[in-house]
């Protein structure tokens, strides 16, 4: 039946009622009779024979509420608090604020312009959707009448209409809450479904408008990418109320973002202690946030399976869960979650992102180039998709590619990205000069940007890329990265730094797998113990197609050991992979360096193994890749001395 219909019956109902006050008794009984039977006969309709107005694949989408009561604090505020609401549903499909804000910018509207029912509409039309929901609240006296509307796209007719009074400013929320219920309801979805799935609106963020409002402009500020200034915002939500879960949640986010790991991880366990307090939705954001804070991948993974199971239609699980197994080097099942996460939402950057990450890791090339081209032709941008679009370039090095994305990266706030990729490219071919430059650049870019720890990332990469070119002042001046110091036989300092990190991450999955078994891989080769090199690295190997440092380690230990065979073979590993080598497992990767001087590395096994033919060879292709590099390096000197005492 109709939502029109329903609304027809209990408007009748209403007059029959004022009519039935004028009658006499015997009318009264038999009108009622009347309707019952009618109001029996249509919940029947309604209830059992009634197909849902929407289906699971229909989106929605949200319009700012129309505020008529002058008072600016109801301004955005209500829309996000009825998304949250909304989005406690497995059912609807509401369209996230990545998708609206892409279609925004390709109807030329500015960053945070309002989303009124005409846009609203707009932007539903454009991108095949089924309906918005249009809102509004009025003041009558001291209390609020909030009306909400769900009309389709295609024709303007209403499918539901809720209205419902708050008797004053402090129940609002719990009023809007209420009139949801519903809403979704009334769109089709299952008594059972919003039983199961429909805490107050109050108990999942905040009884506070104020918090609220705070939020919700600090979500405006930190989706245009300025997440300092959405700091204080945050801050302020949690001031007013310090049970607010999910305000403590995103200025973790803020925070990772700027730079402030310390602080960052701080908030996500402060959200985590009120995880109770939340939607189920949220309460798997906030598990697998803090999972990902403390390194334990394996959780992290678990709250994302959880979610998929019971919202099986949004993309954002798939998405991470694709992130999380290509940094675990598990590139096939991630480019698995990756696929499924673009099914089911095919208009927003993310899940092309993680797509493109696997093919590249996985040297699909040909599959990585037809996707950067789907993106480019649905007008899907942003510098993270052309992050991966200029590793691409890189990897296949394509010139007209590569001067095509630095050029788009010309001048951005985020061009920090493109000096990084530059400099990790110059490494392949042994220009550390400039190389170094760029990583400055890249770190004063991120630094004015306030992103500390980004700028600490390139300062790393840097001295990463002169410990293992065999120069040992930049990791020197900077005291860091633990694994550089190691390289430079400062094990005392690389010893201390990798304590403390394991001070913070006691569970880190990577950490614990991989990254701390390198740094102690590396002190005992200078303690003359090859041997016991190869057997700390054993546990990385479920990893190290996604952290090529450890087979480049493992290589060094086998020369050590006089295993010529078996040191080419690792690093015949890094060679064959040239993608994994650019793979985005870091946001900001420098990994390029470890595959030009594995040639190095094979020359060096084939020539310990006596078969020099392939010995020549790899070397003749290290010297092909630095044909034009700094003639000062000194592992270039000691490569060709070694290569003239081979002929």
């Amino acid at each position: 039946m109709p939502a029109q219909e329903v609304s027809f019956v209990a408007a009748q109902h209403s007059k029959v009622e004022i009519q039935i006050k004028e009658s006499n008794p015997w009318g009264w009984i038999a009108v009622c009779a009347i309707v019952v039977v009618a109001a029996s006969a249509a919940a029947v309709r309604i209830f059992v024979h009634r197909a849902p107005v929407l289906t699971e694949k229909d989106t929605i989408v949200l319009a700012d509420f129309v505020n008529k009561t002058g008072d600016p604090i109801f301004d955005d505020t209500l829309r996000q608090g009825l998304a949250i609401q909304l989005e406690q549903s497995p059912f609807l499909k509401i369209m996230d604020d990545a998708q609206l804000h892409r279609v925004l910018r390709l109807m030329n509207l500015r960053p945070g312009v309002r989303i009124t029912n005409e846009i609203a509409h707009d932007v539903c039309v454009r991108e095949g959707g089924a309906a918005t929901i249009d809102g509004s609240i009025t003041s009558l006296g001291k209390s609020y009448v909030i009306t909400l509307e769900a009309i389709t796209c295609n024709d303007g007719v209403t499918l539901a209409r809720e209205q419902i009074q708050a008797e004053d400013k402090e129940n609002v929320l719990n009023a809007l809450g209420s009139a949801a219920t519903p809403m979704r309801s009334k769109l089709g979805e299952s008594f059972n479904s919003i039983q199961r799935l429909n805490r107050p609106l109050e108990e999942v963020t905040t009884p506070s408008l104020e918090a609220l409002q705070n939020y919700t402009v600090g979500l405006s500020v930190m989706g245009q990418g300025h997440y300092l200034a959405a700091v204080p915002l945050f801050e302020r939500a949690t001031a007013i109320d310090p049970n607010f879960a999910l305000a403590y949640y995103v200025l973790g986010v803020a925070y990772e973002q700027t730079g402030d790991m310390e602080r960052s991880a701080e908030y996500a366990k402060r959200a985590f202690s009120l995880v109770d307090r939340v939607s189920e939705t949220e309460r798997t954001e906030i598990t697998a946030y803090y999972y990902r804070a403390t390194g334990e991948l394996d959780k992290e993974i678990d709250a994302y399976q959880l979610a998929t199971r019971n919202y099986l239609h949004r993309w954002g699980s798939y998405n991470q869960l694709s992130l999380i197994y290509i940094d675990m080097g598990q590139f096939e099942e991630g480019l698995k979650q990756g696929l499924e996460a673009v099914r089911l939402q095919p208009n927003v950057e993310p899940p092309y992102r993680r797509e493109l990450d696997a093919y590249i890791c996985l040297n699909r090339l040909s599959d990585a180039d037809q996707v950067a081209a789907k993106v480019r032709a649905q007008g899907i941008d942003g510098p993270r998709i052309h992050q991966r679009f200029l590793e691409l370039a890189y990897v296949e090095d394509d010139k007209a590619a590569i001067a095509r994305e630095t050029q788009w990266f010309a001048g951005k706030p985020e061009e920090y990205l493109s000096f990084g990729l530059q400099a990790a490219d110059l490494n392949v071919r042994g220009h550390r000069r400039e190389s170094h430059e760029l990583y400055q650049r890249a770190a004063e870019t991120a630094l004015r940007q306030g992103f500390r720890y980004v700028a600490d990332e390139f300062e790393e990469a840097d001295a990463r890329a002169d410990a293992l070119s065999g120069n040992c002042q930049t990791a020197r001046r900077l005291g860091r990265p633990a694994l550089a110091l190691a390289i430079c036989g400062e094990t005392a300092q690389a010893e201390k730094l990798a304590a403390e990190t394991s001070r913070r991450f006691p569970n880190g999955t990577i950490w614990n797998a991989a990254q701390l078994p390198e740094i102690q891989a590396v002190i005992v080769l200078h303690r003359n113990e090859p041997a016991r090199s190869v057997e700390l690295l054993a546990s990385a190997l479920p990893y190290e197609r996604a952290y090529p440092d450890a087979i480049y380690v493992r290589g060094m230990a086998y020369l050590r050991m006089h295993k010529g065979a078996d040191a080419a073979a690792e690093f015949q590993k890094i060679v064959d992979h040239k993608g994994a080598n650019w793979g985005a497992t870091w946001v900001h990767p420098n990994w390029g360096q470890y595959y030009a001087l594995s040639y190095l590395g094979m020359a060096r096994g084939f020539a310990l193994a006596g078969e020099f033919p392939k010995a020549k060879k790899a070397f003749q292709d290290f010297f092909e890749l630095w044909k034009d590099a700094d003639s000062d390096v000194p592992i270039l000197r000691q490569a060709k001395a070694e290569y003239a005492g081979l002929k």
